[in-house]
């Protein structure tokens, strides 16, 4: 489940698609914008695509698997919560936040007192910066390749961040 329509809910819908996702369910304040991604990811692979419109709070589905914020609500805020109920979040749950600032979102907070695994907005912005440093240097690198230059950008980001 993605919540959020706009470009960082674009490249991950792709990714998700390129990874194999069985389904995907993407939840919008503006239906049209999620109706634009679900198109995008049908164009690339025939799957079943639910899009709802917002509204406060979500309540994630039992069959839903891994729940993505990929809206702007904590950035620079770290008490900014995304309406999401918190009695939804189950241990069985992955919840990802691409906020990298603060790497810990109230969100990712919340899953986390709930059991859910959870994955920080830092390993997308480093990911980014892996591939930026490749572009630069003519260098072939990912952060599968360059796990010292992943490490030392999300220690930097960290100290940045703190």
């Amino acid at each position: 489940m993605l919540l959020g329509a706009g470009g960082a809910a674009r490249a991950i819908a792709v990714e998700l698609v390129l990874a194999g996702v069985a389904e995907l369910t993407i939840v919008n304040r503006t239906p049209a914008r999620a109706a634009e991604v679900a198109a995008l990811v049908t164009a690339a692979r025939d799957i079943p695509v639910q899009t709802h419109a917002w509204k406060e709070p979500v309540s994630v589905p039992e069959q839903i698997d891994v729940l993505v914020n990929c809206t702007s609500i904590g950035l620079g805020d770290a008490e900014a919560l995304v309406p999401v109920t918190a009695g939804s979040l189950r241990p069985d749950l992955v919840v990802a936040d691409v906020i990298p600032n603060p790497p810990q979102t109230k969100l990712l907070r919340a899953a986390a007192a709930a059991g859910c695994p959870t994955v920080d907005g830092l390993g997308m912005l480093v990911g980014q910066g892996v591939l930026g440093v490749g572009f630069w240097t003519g260098r072939e690198l990912t952060p599968a390749t360059a796990p010292d230059l992943v490490a030392a950008m999300r220690q930097a980001l960290e100290e940045v961040f703190a």
